[in-house]
């Protein structure tokens, strides 16, 4: 059982078995104490532990009065910044027609609204281009409802995109699809191939887990046709193939038994684990007992000679890096992913295609390319983020996160997740050096 407590009024220790940890929350220095070292600690200063870490930079003076502050202060020396300089990938939403019912999707399903014109994606995808002119890379992702029942959007866009590169002397375009994988034809594959996708298949579990969530509209599983679909792409080459994975009431408490079954039986050695997103206004799962479970299906995942990436990773690479990792609206580079929706719109989150504050037409955003600053983190927004172990790895709810709340308090079970990730990142033999 670990404890935690402020030392100094800046770091905070953690000890577990006697063992301990200290943590600087905001320049993410950590360092392992072993148990004469905690009890040293505990004594009347200076003892020999002071003393080596007063070399190793923690010290009892000057105590950080506003942690917040200090990291907005670190994120300005750093150079790092919440304000996105431009679009960089595009997740285009080609209808909202959807072949399955999943009772926790964020898109609002076969409403019969009309699906993206040629014309729509021709117009995104200059956009996209002629923004990262001479740039290394751009992404498109092709997405739904289920993207692959317009397969002729997705041929006509790659057909286009590849001009486009041509045209604006884009080196390379990276694209993906996000499907349910119960529709995937040979036409599909061969044209996957061709373009090296990567494919993400959306799988929560075996059968049993899938269906209690993920079933076609007739209301019947399509557990074994996904299934052989599957391992027709893993035998494509050129094709990458990955799986989504939600966590969901079926199969929390299970994630480590569903990893065995998706790197074991379906032969996906890369799994993506979202973290979970509070459309009904609220999380539906407890933040500690996902953060722990995730780490479990991590080790389980790497015992396999596979990885399963989530919100953990994060911390891992925060700690090891001594680099903040708060910026979860954008990629490393500051660009976007936004989402390329019907009538020419775009949104500046890519999973929340309502939200009117997010919502831009192409012209308004090529006469104003600061209103990307829309989607822009506000850095621990109440105080008690300031008292947060997870303050450099988390930064408080992200603008989607608020608006779907409706605060900018952030969800208790999102505040247990992160400072659980982080705990478990520190004692990590990742994250203690």
């Amino acid at each position: 059982m670990t404890s935690s407590q402020l030392l100094w009024g800046k770091y905070i220790q953690y000890v577990r078995d006697g063992e301990g940890a200290l943590l600087d929350p905001v320049t993410l220095d950590s360092v392992y104490l072993d148990r004469g070292e905690v009890t040293d600690l505990s004594a009347v200063p200076p003892t020999a532990t002071h003393k080596a870490l007063a070399e190793l930079g923690f010290t009892p003076d000057s105590p950080c009065s506003d942690r917040r502050e200090a990291l907005r202060d670190r994120l300005h020396q750093l150079g790092l910044d919440p304000h996105p300089v431009r679009i960089s990938g595009l997740r285009i939403v080609l209808t909202d027609r959807c072949n399955m019912k999943c009772s926790y999707c964020f898109v609002d399903t076969n409403t019969g609204k009309p699906d993206m014109t040629e014309q729509e994606i021709a117009d995104g995808l200059t956009y996209l281009f002629e923004t990262n002119a001479g740039r290394d890379e751009v992404a498109i992702q092709w997405f739904g409802g289920e993207p692959t029942t317009r397969f002729d959007l997705m041929q006509h866009g790659d057909a286009l995109a590849d001009s486009l590169a041509g045209k604006y002397d884009v080196k390379r375009v990276r694209r993906t699809v996000v499907t349910n994988g119960a529709r995937i034809t040979d036409e599909m594959i061969s044209h996957f191939a061709r373009h090296e996708y990567g494919v993400g298949i959306s799988i929560d579990g075996p059968p049993a887990i899938n269906a209690e969530h993920r079933r076609l509209l007739g209301g019947q599983p399509a557990d074994d046709r996904i299934q052989r679909n599957v391992r027709r792409l893993l035998n494509t080459d050129g094709v990458h193939v990955g799986c989504n994975l939600t966590p969901t009431t079926a199969n929390i408490g299970r994630l480590a038994e569903t990893v065995t079954w998706i790197i074991d039986h379906l032969g996906l050695k890369f799994i993506y684990a979202n973290t979970p997103i509070p459309t009904s206004g609220r999380w539906t799962v407890k933040g500690r007992a996902l953060a722990e479970e995730l780490y479990q299906a991590r080790l389980v995942a790497l015992g396999r000679g596979g990885m399963v990436f989530s919100v953990l990773d994060r911390a891992f690479q925060a700690l090891d890096r001594r680099r903040p990792m708060l910026f979860d609206h954008m990629q490393s580079d500051r660009t976007l992913n936004a989402a390329l929706l019907p009538d020419n719109r775009v949104s500046l989150c890519d999973i929340n295609f309502t939200a009117p504050a997010f919502l831009h037409t192409l012209d308004e955003l090529r006469a104003d390319p600061n209103l990307l600053g829309g989607i822009a983190k506000t850095i621990a927004p109440i105080p008690e983020c300031g008292q947060c172990p997870a303050l450099a790895i988390c930064g408080g709810p992200s603008r989607n996160e608020q608006l779907l709340i409706g605060s900018d308090r952030p969800d208790p079970q999102m505040c247990d997740f992160y400072t659980s990730t982080v705990e478990i990142a520190v004692w990590d033999s990742t994250g203690v050096q």
